[in-house]
């Protein structure tokens, strides 16, 4: 298909990112710079002119808009951007991108002016003025699409209402219908006539401006950039667009507050509680002008380099077929000499119609997946105007409107929203813009709407814990991260999407269905969950609305709607890196015109396309190609063998050792629970007893000390004798030492601990020497596309550790319950620890050895890897026969068998060494420490975590194998809900994501929320839930991010020779962490005062503080992940550089 591609298409997709897509972007983004600026501002005016037109002498409130006039300013511009998007996305596949282009920009330009003039003698003809012209400009640019900003609302608490105040928030959305009266204008200007019966404590929407949406705009400037861009940084352009009501709703809100200022120190006024009338000064009908009319200049500066910009090249070869003229527009965009087509193409004899039975064939489905993501993400989107009262409440930057006169107003909402959209929409946005070529379309909107619904089950499920005043904080944290993924997700891929997937002469139209159908969403989320969140009781309803289905239900409900997202993005195929014409086909569909051959040049650091040598270029392959050219048969055979049943029994083989590390560390902790009942009882205790401090740091310290030693002694091994040669150690060391482990007899408590200690250390050791080997194995044996899940699948053998020993404890510690009955500890201290109970902790110790046991004589089978027996040891035919029964074909033989030594060979810690793999080594081993510190400093939060859970009562209500199976029950719901996922998470978009990526994310969302713990932590203190979500939040972004990364890196960016040692020397690095992470933030955590401190312990620098500490520790780790080199997708050869030196 892309050897059929026009050449004037082919220099658009491989030309480098050059001034004119920058250039592009600013002109096609200023329509939606205007819509976000006219949006963000709406709501301000619409404040100004409830208390201008709709003031009531006498009222308590300042005036308001009617709700039926605040609705038709909503409607009208939702009715305009739905039918701008369907008509000028139509247009521009019938006339051409360009000649419709200016029409939108236009009538921005005029309907804004036009809405900032809207003069006439009573309310009702300026709203009449207004809906008019503020129809047009949604015809023109949109009315609200969800991406800039959350809705705005006229709210005031009644103190003598019943309701919560949260409550109120939610359940009073447009407000009870006043009576009818004739107001008319008034201050200096007008006169105020007639009256208005206000309702307090009654939140009355006005327009949602949740964001923007282009009608015309919409189609147009989406389709226009994808045109216009390269294939490789095509998503990042099409979403720097989209971007731009970024840079429209911080104008908004900067010009908003500073003219706002200015008005406010030149015509001074007191509040409406002070002088009701005077509070709103008669200029101020020109400040909500002035706002509304300097949004159209940004639109006509750019006016004119719309209308120089030339058609598109893809409308004019595609569509217009007209190759020549295509040629020669673009030309002079890329500077570049492109030779014109040979001939003019004609249409082709299979082209079709718009949902044709080939259309529906071909795209149905793609266009259903658009339709559906959009409508769906913008029901949610929108429904957002439930919160907004309990956002700006929370945050106490809008005091009650009758504490204020009516310029202050605008500035104090101004200033509000402007943060609002800082700390999540803006934000959004340009994770977008930074990400989407690197993870991909697909995968960034089936993680935004997996967040979204998280995120909204979250405030669904403990909907009356929020209703509280004291867990606003907490609110408004979930709902900044819910349009944080709203923006960094589907409100921007459903944008990008339907730009690159549907042929040219039909993209535009389709764009502009599946935006208006997003915007038909909109008008479901603003309206429709206006009647479902009401009140189920009739009684308690808002006046004119019949019973709904209340808050908690609507929001389940938008949980759903998020999830059912989920289930339609599998209709949106990835367009991450291809061309429009193979995503759309349009290759296959010109098959006529004959074939293309292309080759890539280098000129002027810009990659052309060339056709039948069209340019005059030295062809000079690349040095990836060259390398791939030197692989060996063997090594080559394994990179591109597709994923096979080897695969995952390698999988299972290799990461044994890993499922009984979980299932040990899991296990350990409700040992020593036990073992301190049994062994350090305290006669007349008030609580059960517990191990010693310095024998509970040596139960766990040995053994994080024979991991590290065995980590790097195992990896060292695993390059010098091969890595099969010393497999089998670690395994038979974990199966003897987790059964000496359960064995640990002895006269006295002092003995037992020394001999489990022993044993531990060694368990260590085994455990440790797995990390280096698993990692490397499954490295070499896995092929390139897949090598990263395959690695990442070794590590989360660790999840079904955890699960295994949770399930085993439980279900042991009830057997034991049910057969020794034993009373609590306050009943009977000594009796609430049977005998029995010393052969439980035993019995789950012991069991840990059985799956190792079960994967040894496999291990024993496994043949050495090819790299290994190839690049190290020098003997290929061996590795050709090894491979060739594990692939089942026949390798082809090397011609000569390679040397034992190369030129080229360096030992580690080499000059030569340091120099290629020097801050490489230096980037794994620091972001493995760095991790481990924060990983390993999760003891500090464990009890409380288990006491907001409520499932582990106070341990002296407990007998001593309770508390095992409580523990045990605990434990689990916490991986059930962080760990695990997150292991499986990184399995399944490591090879899509990459892991410099996932890496980047993970330590970056660990910063943020552990710095959310910090900045918030005496407010945590008394708000457990909140706590545990964020707690687990950032073990999930752990496991989802560099606890695996920093796992799988190592195994692939070193030379064989030296890979196992590097990934030793690596691992060690992130266990000396951990000890630094598990043992120094004991005493770091500890009260300042010294008097508080635990005993035994000075005083530290306080929770507080460690947490801050923890959170710089995270965002070193971001920075240090700089010197890790992206492996997605590359042979472990070019890697490290291995066909060089054997060149």
């Amino acid at each position: 298909m892309a050897n059929e591609q026009l050449q004037v298409l082919n220099a658009l997709d491989v030309a480098k990112t050059q001034w004119y897509h920058f250039t592009a972007i600013i002109i096609a983004g200023m329509g939606f710079f205007t819509d976000a600026y006219d949006l963000f501002c709406i709501s301000m005016v619409t404040k100004l002119l409830g208390r201008i037109y709709y003031h009531v002498e006498g009222a308590e409130k300042p005036g308001t808009l009617p709700p039926n006039v605040s609705a038709a300013v909503n409607g009208v511009a939702l009715c305009g951007t739905l039918a701008g998007q369907r008509f000028f996305g139509w247009l521009g596949d019938k006339m051409g991108r360009k000649r419709v282009y200016g029409m939108t920009l236009m009538l921005m330009v005029i309907c804004s002016i036009a809405s900032g003039l809207s003069y006439e003698h009573n309310p009702k003809t300026v709203m009449s003025t207004l809906c008019f012209f503020r129809f047009w400009l949604g015809f023109g640019i949109g009315g609200m699409q969800p991406s800039t900003q959350p809705s705005s609302f006229d709210w005031a608490a009644s103190s003598s209402s019943s309701c919560p105040v949260f409550v109120q928030g939610f359940c009073r959305t447009v407000g009870v219908p006043p009576t009818p009266t004739t107001p008319a204008p008034r201050g200096r200007i007008w006169e105020l006539q007639g009256c208005f019966h206000g309702f307090q404590g009654v939140v009355r929407p006005r327009r949602p401006h949740c964001g923007s949406a282009t009608g015309g705009d919409y189609p147009l400037s989406a389709t226009i950039m994808s045109e216009y861009a390269n294939k490789k940084t095509r998503g990042a352009f099409i979403a720097a667009v989209f971007a731009m009501q970024g840079f429209g709703i911080l104008a908004g809100g900067i010009f908003a507050i500073i003219c706002s200022a200015a008005f406010n120190a030149n015509f001074d006024a007191p509040t409406y509680k002070v002088n009701a009338l005077a509070s709103t000064v008669p200029q101020a009908d020109y400040l909500w002008r002035i706002i509304v009319i300097v949004g159209a200049i940004p639109a006509a500066m750019t006016y004119y380099w719309r209308m120089k910009m030339p058609e598109t090249a893809r409308y004019t070869a595609l569509v217009a077929k007209n190759a020549r003229q295509a040629a020669s527009d673009m030309s002079k965009v890329l500077q570049v000499e492109i030779e014109a087509e040979p001939q003019r193409a004609e249409p082709t004899a299979n082209a079709f119609a718009m949902f044709s039975k080939e259309f529906m064939h071909r795209h149905g489905l793609h266009l259903l997946g658009t339709t559906s993501t959009w409508f769906l993400l913008d029901i949610a989107f929108y429904s957002q105007n439930l919160f907004q009262k309990d956002i700006f409440s929370a945050i106490g930057w809008i005091p009650p409107a009758e504490t204020m006169n009516a310029i202050e107003e605008v500035y104090r909402i101004a200033r509000a929203q402007t943060l609002i959209a800082l700390c999540s929409t803006v934000p959004g946005y340009w994770f977008t813009v930074a990400f989407i070529d690197r993870i991909g379309r697909f995968a960034i909107q089936l993680m935004g709407f997996f967040f979204m619904t998280v995120f909204m089950f979250a405030l669904a499920i403990p909907y009356d814990h929020w209703t509280h005043k004291d867990n606003r904080i907490g609110f408004v944290v979930i709902y900044a991260l819910t349009f944080f993924f709203a923006n960094f997700g589907p409100n921007a891929t459903t944008f990008v999407v339907p730009a690159e997937i549907f042929p040219a002469r039909f993209r535009s139209t389709c764009h502009g269905i599946s935006a208006a159908s997003g915007k038909l969403g909109a008008i479901v989320g603003v309206f429709g969950f206006l009647y479902l969140a009401q009140n189920k009781d009739k009684n308690k309803t808002d006046a004119g609305y019949p019973p709904g289905i209340g808050v908690k239900n609507s929001l389940l409900v938008l949980g759903v709607v998020n999830f059912l997202g989920i289930l339609f993005t599998f209709l949106v195929p990835e367009s991450n890196g291809r061309s429009l014409e193979e995503m759309s086909g349009e290759n296959e569909e010109e098959s006529e015109t004959g074939t293309v051959e292309l080759e890539q040049s280098n000129y002027n650091n810009r990659t052309v396309p060339v056709r039948n040598r069209v340019c005059k270029r030295e062809i000079k392959p690349s040095k990836a190609k060259s390398m791939a050219k030197e692989q060996l048969h063997v090594l080559s055979a394994l990179d591109t063998a597709k994923t096979q049943w080897y695969h995952f029994t390698t999988i299972v083989i290799a990461g044994m050792g890993f499922f009984t590390d979980a299932y040990d560390l899991f296990c350990i902790s409700l040992v020593t629970k036990l073992l301190g009942r049994i062994y350090y009882h305290v006669e007349g205790s008030p609580k059960p007893g517990t191990l010693p401090p310095n024998v509970s740091a040596a139960v766990n310290g040995v053994a994080l000390v024979g991991t590290l030693a065995g980590q790097v002694v195992f990896g060292w091994l695993g390059d010098k004798m091969g890595r099969k040669k010393v497999y089998g150690m670690t395994l038979m060391l974990m199966i003897i030492c987790s059964i000496g482990s359960a064995l640990s007899f002895g006269h006295t408590a002092k003995s037992v601990m020394t001999t489990l200690c022993f044993f531990r250390f060694w368990l260590g050791f085994g455990i440790g020497g797995d990390y280096p080997l698993s990692a490397t194995i499954m490295s070499e044996y896995a092929n390139k596309k897949t090598r990263g899940a395959f690695v990442a699948a070794v590590f989360a053998m660790q999840g079904f550790g955890i699960l295994a020993g949770g399930l085993f404890a439980m279900l042991i510690s009830a057997i034991f319950e049910a057969k020794f009955k034993a009373p609590s500890y306050e009943v009977d201290p000594v009796g609430s620890t049977v005998p029995q109970a010393d052969y439980l902790w035993r019995i789950i110790l012991m069991v840990g050895a059985l799956p190792a046991a079960l994967t040894y004589y496999s291990r024993s089978k496994m043949p050495e890897t090819a790299r290994y027996t190839a690049l190290v040891a020098k003997d290929v035919n061996q590795a050709n026969a090894d491979m060739g029964k594990v692939l089942q074909v026949d390798i082809e033989p090397e011609p000569v068998r390679l040397p034992k030594e190369t030129v080229k060979s360096f030992g580690l810690f080499s000059k030569e060494f340091m120099h290629r793999h020097g801050l490489h080594l230096l980037g794994t081993t620091s972001t493995w420490f760095l991790l481990d510190i924060a990983f390993y400093s999760q003891n500090l939060f464990q009890k409380d975590i288990f006491s907001a859970i409520g499932w582990i009562p106070n341990a002296k209500t407990l007998n001593a194998v309770s508390e095992v199976y409580r523990i045990a029950r605990a434990q689990t719901l916490i991986a059930l809900c962080s760990t695990v996922p997150g292991y499986w998470f990184t399995v399944a978009f490591i090879d899509k994501i990459g892991r410099f990526t996932i890496q980047m994310m993970g330590f970056f969302f660990m910063t943020v929320f552990m710095f959310v713990l910090a900045f918030l932590y005496d407010y945590w203190t008394h708000h457990l839930i909140g706590f545990v979500v964020f707690y687990s939040l950032t073990f999930f972004f752990a496991n989802f991010g560099p606890n695996a990364t920093t796992f799988v890196v190592p195994a692939e960016i070193f030379p064989a020779r030296l890979r196992s040692t590097c990934h030793g020397i690596s691992a060690a690095a992130g266990k000396l962490g951990a000890m630094v992470g598990a043992f120094g933030f004991l005493f770091l955590a500890q009260p300042q005062d010294k008097a508080k401190a635990e005993a035994g312990f000075p005083a530290g620098i306080g929770v507080k503080n460690s947490l801050i500490m923890l959170g710089v520790i995270n965002f070193l780790g971001l920075l240090f992940t700089f010197f890790v080199p992206e492996s997605k997708g590359k042979s472990l050869e070019e890697l490290s550089g291995e066909s060089n030196e054997h060149n």
